[in-house]
């Protein structure tokens, strides 16, 4: 075994394209939840909620 585990990733083409998605997943997920939680922070400087 690898000492990197990243490097173990990278070798094998599958996992590569697992992480991918997964980063790709989490990126879209997280831009929503910043969006989100902008859109309530201001309605609640705005005194909406």
């Amino acid at each position: 075994m690898n000492p990197d585990p990243l490097e173990d990733l990278i070798d094998d083409p599958d996992k590569r394209a697992k992480v991918f998605m997964y980063f790709t997943i989490a990126l879209i997920v997280s831009t929503f939840m910043i969006a989100i939680g902008t859109i309530i922070f201001i309605l609640h400087i705005l005194k909406i909620i």
